[in-house]
């Protein structure tokens, strides 16, 4: 019981962050549901869901009700989920492995927060991710009044937005499922060596690779977005257009992954390393870190060369 309130009281700092620090928001609720997957881990199902409760029933009386169902609805689950993949006496920690884990949890982000966009429309008729665009524009305005062409290009670009829903919600649940189940599993073996009870530890970023039918997903793509109209069949065009992006950013990553092991196998220093990939970060290389994830794919460069560990 002792573990209980430090957990409530850090999830509820990190749900609440946004409301002290603006830039830290997101990343404060992305963060959530690793105090309570770590409790779980450690003292059981049943402590977990006291603290869940406790940190629902603040929200609901001390913050808002709003905050309480995005709380029960959107990270809860997914703390259980990552408990579930975490204790021993579970089968399922015994048929999954580290990355077929971390989809699992990706599954159930995406999941959740459909149910939770569904909720919000049936509630105020409005669709949280489509932006206001009168708002937008007098943002924009005041950000780049002295720049009318960038500002018809931004403005162009958030006009897009909600096209690109599935896109943003799959890659923001990705990355939900992959910072929080990479940190529950680091800060649980490092802060409690002895306990048994953990997520399946994932691959070696540098060994990350992607089966090779992404090629094949690509090439269709690429012929659909060749032959569909936007103007005869738009739902069709927005389709690939999402298809596309999420295809990139995985071949996107493939690169990344190959830049990592390409460092392993120098073994550049670790200045060198954030230098390196500080490079890649710059929009400049992103094509090219692309075309390095589609060559990895389809020549299976680091089973060709060995070098490094």
């Amino acid at each position: 019981m002792k573990r209980i309130i430090p957990c409530v009281f850090i999830t509820l700092a990190l749900i609440l962050a946004g409301s002290f620090l603006p830039l830290f928001g997101v990343v404060g609720l992305m963060l959530c549901p690793v105090p309570l997957c770590i409790l779980g881990c450690l003292d059981g199902h049943k402590h977990m869901s006291i603290a869940e409760l406790m940190v629902e029933a603040t929200l609901f009386l001390a913050v808002s009700p709003s905050m309480a169902v995005y709380f029960l609805v959107g990270c809860a689950p997914l703390s259980a989920m990552m408990f579930t993949l975490s204790r021993k006496e579970f089968k399922s920690v015994k048929k999954y492995s580290g990355a077929e884990s971390l989809l699992v949890c990706t599954g159930a982000s995406i999941f959740f927060k459909l149910v939770l966009l569904v909720l919000f429309w049936v509630f105020t008729k409005r669709n949280i991710l489509v932006p206001d665009m009168s708002q937008m524009t007098a943002i924009m305005t005041q950000l780049y009044g002295s720049q009318p062409e960038l500002q018809e290009t931004m403005i162009r670009v958030v006009a897009l937005m909600p096209y690109l829903i599935p896109t943003l919600l799959i890659l923001y649940c990705s990355a939900e499922a992959f910072m929080n189940y990479s940190l529950c599993h680091k800060l649980t073996r490092k802060l409690f060596p002895k306990s048994e009870n953990y997520p399946p530890e994932l691959p070696e970023f540098r060994l990350w690779r992607f089966p090779a039918s992404l090629i094949v997903v690509s090439f269709v793509s690429l012929l659909l977005g060749y032959f569909i109209d936007s103007d005869t069949w738009f739902a069709g065009s927005v389709f690939v257009m999402n298809l596309q992006v999420i295809i990139n950013v995985f071949m996107f990553i493939e690169g990344l992954a190959v830049l990592f092991w390409i460092m392993d196998g120098f073994r550049l220093r670790r200045g060198l390393r954030i230098l390196v990939c500080i490079i890649a970060m710059i929009p400049f290389f992103w094509p090219w870190l692309i075309v390095i994830g589609m060559s990895d794919i389809v020549l299976n460069i680091r089973e060709r060369i060995k070098f490094g560990k």
